[in-house]
């Protein structure tokens, strides 16, 4: 088990220092390229790989579902639409500066809100988890037209700026805003350890865990809000980017088996690696331009998403 962690994390190491020097040996360049441009890109990089993968894997444990993630609930929808209607609001009066960090807090509050619709129409009346993640597909669709509806009333410009923020991409690298980011991230992180028992028991079934003395459905809204919070962190720091939460788990259950604890450092670990390969591939398949991170992820993610179907 531990040759495969190293296993892991050499492969992560690796991809790094590929992503940083992409295979330059020019020292002076290098010296300019990495702290200004590439290290605040990567930094940004490995931090939505371990909250979109953490998010995935917290979403399959509650739904006991292998096909679910934050998209196919709504809250990467929730978390887009309030950051898209921030980036209109912001176009329209013009607001510059310090206002650029209430990205965060109006990505929290559509997340918040397709938690709040998620809850009212499925989690507070106890229904079966196929049908909460119908309800999140409807939700996900409700969000997806209100996000069209933005776009089609902005010009040329604005609408392919919101394109790119849907599609999946890196497009704010400042150190106070990624600073911002990171601070919600170390919370989410410093709160997860709390729950390492519990969804160990929430493994084993419902029925055990009352036995056990769980309070599923108590335990169960809390790690929802949990699963919010890293996927509205994900999509302040790569837009509406999907397949990370949803393959990522998988990867690691292959790699390290079932156990959760082990299986939650895999897939963050699994999640920065995807992130990780497909910047570099991004970033030198058409250099010296670069494609969508979503594109890339995308097109990795889809095969992996049409094998998986086939496995369930």
């Amino acid at each position: 088990m531990k040759k495969r962690f190293l296993a892991l994390i050499g492969v992560l190491v690796l991809l790094i220092g590929i992503n940083l020097t992409q295979f330059s040996t020019n020292g002076q360049i290098l010296a300019l390229l990495i702290p200004n441009f590439r290290l605040p890109r990567l930094l940004t990089v490995l931090s939505a790989g371990i909250t979109l993968s953490i998010a995935g894997f917290i979403i399959q444990s509650i739904t006991e579902n292998p096909l679910a993630d934050s998209g196919t609930i709504g809250i990467t929808s929730g978390a887009s639409a309030g950051s898209v209607a921030f980036l209109l609001i912001a176009d329209h009066f013009k607001l510059t500066g310090t206002w650029n960090f209430s990205y965060p807090i109006f990505a929290l509050l559509g997340a918040l809100l397709a938690f709040a619709l998620i809850y009212f129409f499925a989690l507070r009346k106890n229904v079966s988890s196929v049908r909460v993640l119908l309800t999140g597909i409807a939700i996900t669709a409700f969000f997806q037209a209100l996000i069209t509806l933005g776009q089609l009333s902005v010009n040329a410009f604005d609408f392919q700026k919101v394109a790119v923020w849907l599609s999946g991409d890196i497009w704010q690298t400042g150190s106070t805003y990624l600073l911002i980011c990171f601070i919600l991230l170390l919370i989410g992180l410093s709160v997860l350890p709390f729950y390492f028992k519990k969804m160990e028991i929430l493994a084993l079934g419902e029925e055990m865990a009352v036995v056990l003395g769980i309070e599923v459905k108590k335990t169960k809204i809390q790690l929802y809000f949990l699963a919010l919070l890293f996927a509205s962190v994900g999509v302040l720091l790569v837009g509406g980017l999907a397949f990370v939460g949803l393959i990522a788990p998988h990867i690691a259950r292959e790699i390290v088996g079932f156990r959760p604890r082990r299986r939650l450092v895999a897939t963050a670990l699994s999640g920065m690696i995807i992130l990780c390969f497909a910047d570099v591939v991004s970033q030198m398949i058409i250099a010296p331009s670069s494609l969508p991170l979503g594109f890339v992820v995308a097109f990795i993610g889809a095969p992996y998403y049409i094998y998986l179907i086939q496995k369930v």
